[in-house]
């Protein structure tokens, strides 16, 4: 049933190109909360029981074997210290050729930092804790999505993980970590390296609406300027020349 009482005003909404609707996120309750820890802990034990590693237990295998460690932290600051160095500088930049070069710059070390700490990353994201957290945030997921009508998208937590449309299970799932996390659904476009590249397009683009401007105003004279007639061209007779025989 409708509620006449929900207003969606203030509400973080996002659109699912699939059944081109926009949905909502309410705030979880108490006992959404509560409901959430329980997913949590049921599934850590049920990891834990399947032999699945703990996080402490995966760092100590990854130490081990030298995959982590004081060379791993020093490259990861080093990477770190580069990217901010880069960040600042494109702040500072006004020439569009070196903004433009010093974007890619900075893009390409946010990626290679963000590779080289994907070797700790991944290996705890297979851990009872991290599974575990994947529960707890499916669990909200199917409790806070709301349509616009204020209704909940599914009925109970089988209902999300049984939903037919995947793309929307998938995004909702992506838009509440954003939101648990305190990130706007736009984040990746707001960084110091997108905005440059999204300034330099402003620039060029305007750069061309002016070219095509000034191209129009020199066609629109050219069709002011009065037509010179072409000159008659006089011709000659031809002398024809009798044949004797």
């Amino acid at each position: 049933m409708e509620n006449k009482e929900f207003s969606i005003d203030g509400l973080r909404t996002f659109f699912n190109a699939n059944t081109e609707d926009n949905y909502y996120i309410v705030s979880p309750t108490a006992e959404d909360i509560r409901g959430a820890d329980w997913e949590y802990s049921k599934s850590y034990t049920k990891s834990l029981v399947a032999g699945i590693t703990t996080t402490a237990e995966m760092t100590d295998i990854l130490m081990r074997r030298g995959i982590i460690g004081p060379e791993f932290e020093q490259r990861s600051n080093e990477l770190a210290n580069e990217l901010g160095a880069k960040v600042v500088a494109l702040g500072e930049v006004t020439n569009s050729e070196e903004k433009a070069e010093l974007a890619v710059q900075v893009a390409v070390a946010r990626e290679e930092l963000f590779q080289w700490n994907q070797r700790l990353n991944a290996p705890l994201g297979n851990t009872c804790e991290q599974i575990s957290d994947d529960a707890r945030l499916e669990f909200l997921t199917s409790k806070l999505i709301v349509t616009d009508k204020g209704e909940k998208v599914w009925e109970d937590f089988d209902s999300y993980l049984t939903e037919k449309v995947q793309s929307l299970a998938q995004q909702s799932r992506f838009e509440i970590m954003l939101y648990l996390q305190g990130l706007d659904s736009d984040f990746l476009d707001n960084t110091p390296e997108a905005l440059a590249m999204k300034e330099l397009e402003t620039e060029a683009s305007l750069e061309v609406i002016k070219e095509i401007a000034d191209m129009a105003e020199e066609v629109k004279e050219e069709k002011k300027a009065p037509v010179k007639p072409r000159p008659v061209r006089k011709t000659r007779a031809r002398k024809t020349t009798k044949k004797t025989g």
